[in-house]
């Protein structure tokens, strides 16, 4: 399976993602994470890219946060229910932190990092608010409220705070719930097909070893037994299954084989690799399904976003009259550059 990140890296992600994530256009930088796999793995190393898809939760951290501004029961995650009300959660010297106070934190983090389960997410966010709070204690008793600096940077923060709701505002408008659907249903038209191949096998050191595996197979024994007594591989104790494939998803020459042989069929020789000697049983043949609507809703709204911001911003720019000049001050020729004219070279 692949590998969890623990708790504490994760705290540092969040902290890092969560200051990186201002910004005028942050809140359209939705985007779909999607696994790849590396093509120089080991088929049996490949094996654990289809496991280590996990299905998000139906009741996912982003619901949690949503449900910040409700009083309805919100069901989290293992029977756990969000009881109404907004209760005290933490204190740091006495200063109350509220489960509220915790929700904004998540919502405040970019997409991804709020569809962790919540039983993941809300942990490490109430972790990182306490944090928030020791230091917001610590600034406060630095009484700078009337620092220059201070309040510098208060103006501007609260110049992108309205540049970014008027955007959001001025955007939403412009994408529908059909305009998702339709887009979506483009996209899924224009995708071709891809082979899969779903495949078990048995990794041995030695040609003898495999050679001596198979005929056992074609002997009459059931090749998920052999698969747990003899593979090398990670999969042996699960019977050799490595799931579903694309020919591209594994090394030449075990997709060559895997991909020559029909349903149900046994390699009727050893397939030699960089990892060692393999035995395939494909046990299945498809097509790859299509992303489904959900999957693709946040990436397809996302771009539908952007563009719409990226053709009200032209419009925007056909009503104002903008005058250039070089980083100098200087008037700007037509078609230069406004860093400025290079300076000649010496001895010119």
């Amino acid at each position: 399976m692949a590998d969890k990140k623990n708790n504490k890296g994760l705290l540092g992600v969040l902290a890092v993602a969560v200051i990186a994530a201002g910004g005028v256009m942050a809140y359209m930088s939705q985007s779909a994470d999607k696994n790849s796999t590396n093509k120089n793995q080991a088929p049996a190393q490949q094996e654990t890219s289809a496991e280590a898809s996990v299905s998000e939760s139906a009741n996912n951290s982003a619901e949690v946060a949503t449900a910040a501004g409700d009083e309805k029961q919100a069901p989290v995650e293992a029977g756990i229910v969000v009881e109404p009300g907004n209760p005290v959660v933490a204190t740091v010297d006495g200063k109350d932190i509220t489960r509220v106070d915790v929700y904004r934190y998540i919502k405040s983090m970019p997409q991804n990092l709020q569809q962790l389960p919540a039983q993941t997410i809300y942990p490490l966010a109430l972790e990182q608010t306490i944090n928030t709070r020791i230091v917001q204690n610590k600034a406060e008793s630095a009484a700078l409220n009337d620092d220059p600096e201070v309040q510098t940077q208060i103006e501007m923060a609260k110049q992108q705070i309205v540049r970014n709701i008027y955007l959001q505002r001025a955007v939403a408008d412009k994408v529908s719930e059909g305009d998702i659907k339709k887009a979506y249903d483009d996209f899924v038209a224009k995708q071709s097909a891809v082979k899969q191949r779903r495949a078990s096998h048995i990794l041995l050191n030695t040609e003898e070893e495999a050679k001596a595996a198979i005929d056992r197979i074609t002997g009459g024994e059931d090749f998920a037994v052999v698969a747990k007594e003899l593979s090398t591989g990670p999969t042996g104790p699960k019977g050799g299954d490595l799931g579903y494939f694309a020919k591209t998803d594994m090394v030449p020459e075990f997709a060559e084989a895997a991909f020559s042989m029909n349903k149900g069929g046994v390699s009727a020789a050893p397939v030699k690799t960089q990892f060692g000697y393999h035995v395939i049983k494909v046990t299945d043949i498809r097509d790859q399904p299509k992303p489904s609507f959900d999957e693709m809703k946040p990436s397809i709204e996302a771009e539908l976003r952007r563009g719409a911001l990226e053709k009200m911003m032209a419009e925007w720019r056909k009503d104002v009259k903008v005058d250039q000049f070089d980083i100098n001050g200087k008037p700007l020729a037509e078609g230069a550059s406004p860093f400025g004219t290079p300076a000649p070279a010496a001895g010119e």
